[in-house]
């Protein structure tokens, strides 16, 4: 037998090790993915103790789970891939209706829910029912929820962590489509190996032609031709009208604009425009979901910083989303906000019964609403009359230029509505006979 001493054995390097957690970070970097938005949530701790510990990621804390799915729809619509982190089952079902517009449209996103300690899921578990899930000892519920939304899911485990984050991801960039995965409070934090290669599916195998079709399926609904005369002048003093709105929205727009527009009659207008070059118009208008629009200029204007991002939306779309828009302030972002005031959905006057009560909202003075954020050094400016717009406009440039945001008020009458969305009604009021 031959002695070998410890001189003669050959030198074999140890395997890399990271975390579970640590892993999905690694491959989330490799795809792109430098912002990750979410909420904090007893499960999900271990989580962001490990995004938080990587100086190449920024966590971006967001007012909601919804709000956190939509700044995560835009950052993937700009970036390939977009990420968002939630608890179990309060969490994952607030952003699930974000989750449902990505899939519906197209957008490659990973939902990372943390979920209960397995331990805590043993039938002699501390609870009979833990806080956050339904009642009895069942924890796949919102799982079963998530893969009619998602094209592919994970439940996370050390033995097979690697392997099921690069399925799942690979499978969100070339489907183009969100995907899930849950990582139990306890799992984390379990040593794997680390990756070795990049991951199998890079960002441009995915098709970015899917995931912005979307954006311009609005436009595709007007009718070939020039704007109609009224957009594309405006009266000096006159009273401010969707049409002369629009005409000034689009003389501020400039190249290389991303323009956002929320559900609404701002959908229905911005299809009539004529983008400048290398402006990009980004809406939802196949999930139609109000509410997108503030959030998800957060998530573009971070995936996009080199590029100005303008808003244009409707107060009941505002209304609902206002809690982010302290977010977005909070992060020291410039954008451009115009919210249109009309005192609730004009669009569904327009489709349905014009007089209904149930279409108005409650009033807001928009431009006495960033004085509760932050940022108090919002140019926030309220008008009437079409000269006041486009002298607030002028001023917007000015401020944004300077990297201060921007917001506008601009009132408008309950009934005016763009001209497509009056063909439309026309055309649905006929079809009804």
């Amino acid at each position: 037998m031959t002695n070998h001493t410890e001189q003669d054995m050959p030198f074999i390097p140890a395997p890399r090790i990271t975390t579970v957690a640590g892993y999905l970070l690694i491959r989330l970097a490799e795809a792109g993915v430098i912002s990750l938005f979410g909420v904090p949530g007893d499960d999900n701790l271990p989580l962001m103790d490990a995004i938080t510990a990587r100086p190449d990621l920024a966590w971006i804390g967001m007012a909601t789970a919804q709000g956190a799915g939509y700044a995560a729809d835009s950052y993937a619509r700009l970036r390939g891939l977009g990420a968002l982190v939630t608890t179990f089952g309060v969490g994952e079902l607030s952003a699930m209706n974000a989750i449902a517009g990505a899939y519906a449209e197209s957008v490659p996103m990973v939902h990372i829910v943390g979920t209960p300690a397995l331990p805590a899921r043993e039938p002699d578990g501390a609870a009979a029912t833990p806080h956050h899930n339904l009642p009895g000892r069942d924890y796949g519920h919102f799982a079963r929820m998530a893969a009619e939304v998602t094209a592919a899911q994970a439940d996370l485990r050390p033995a097979t962590a690697p392997e099921e984050i690069d399925r799942v991801l690979s499978t969100a960039l070339r489907a183009s489509r969100p995907v899930y995965l849950t990582i139990p409070a306890d799992t984390a934090d379990m040593p794997v190996r680390a990756p070795v290669g990049r991951l199998p599916a890079a960002a441009e195998q995915a098709d970015p032609a899917a995931r912005h079709r979307v954006t311009s399926q609005v436009r595709e609904l007007a009718i070939a031709g020039n704007p109609p005369a009224a957009m594309q002048s405006t009266i000096r003093d006159q009273r401010l009208t969707q049409a002369s709105l629009w005409a000034a929205v689009q003389r501020f727009l400039r190249p290389g604009d991303l323009l956002f527009v929320d559900q609404g009659t701002a959908s229905y207008a911005a299809a009539q425009l004529t983008l400048p070059d290398g402006a990009q118009l980004v809406s939802r208008p196949l999930w139609a979901s109000i509410g997108w629009g503030v959030p998800a200029v957060l998530g573009a204007s971070l995936a996009a910083p080199d590029r100005r991002v303008v808003l244009v939306a409707g107060d009941g779309a505002m209304q609902q989303a206002a809690a982010e828009l302290g977010t977005l302030l909070g992060q020291g972002l410039a954008p451009v906000i115009i919210v249109l005031n009309n005192g609730g959905s004009t669009t569904e006057r327009v489709m349905g019964h014009p007089g209904a009560s149930y279409h108005d909202i409650p009033a807001w003075d928009w431009t006495a609403l960033p004085a509760v954020t932050p940022a108090s050094s919002v140019a926030a400016l309220h008008v009437r009359r079409s000269d006041e717009l486009a002298w607030a406009l002028n001023a917007a440039d000015y401020d944004t230029s300077a990297g201060r945001p921007a917001l506008v008020e601009a009132i408008l009458d309950a009934e005016d509505a763009p001209p497509l969305l009056q063909d439309l009604a026309h055309a649905a009021a006929a079809a009804r006979g």
